[in-house]
């Protein structure tokens, strides 16, 4: 699957992003409908509050957050920050795009993406990066 976050394209990738050696984010295209995502939700602290399997909430403290579902795009929010913790869009049957993303890992780092870049707490930012996965997950630093 080919990711596009910010300006960077990241291709041949499982799908998975993993932040401290675990699965922070899982994202599975689908031949009709939405893209799937699973990933747990964190505070800044990487307290969990919430947690999304495949579209299913499996947790979500307080009804915080919000998945919506239209066409071919997902959008995850978040109601007391208001603000979007993530946007998936499925371009094609193998590619997905993020135009935006505001989350904390299991650890409390937070990943930030916009059009422009993706960064990740203070020790990585991303702008027109391609690069080929070869098959494997996306791994963010500690």
């Amino acid at each position: 699957m080919t990711i596009l976050i910010g300006t960077n394209v990241l291709r041949n990738t499982n799908g998975i992003v993993l932040a401290h050696g675990q699965e922070q984010l899982r994202i599975e295209c689908q031949p009709d409908g939405p893209p799937l995502l699973t990933m747990p939700l964190c505070m800044p602290t990487g307290r969990e509050v919430g947690k999304l399997e495949r579209n299913v909430w499996i947790s979500n403290e307080g009804d915080r957050f919000v998945l919506t579902q239209e066409g071919r795009s997902v959008v995850l929010t978040d109601t007391m920050l208001k603000n979007v913790v993530i946007e998936v869009v499925q371009d094609d049957h193998d590619q997905v795009r993020v135009p935006q993303a505001k989350f904390y890992t299991t650890k409390g780092v937070l990943s930030e993406a916009t059009s422009e870049w993706w960064r990740v707490g203070n020790k990585m930012e991303l702008k027109g990066v391609d690069m080929d996965l070869e098959g494997g997950a996306i791994e963010l630093p500690d």
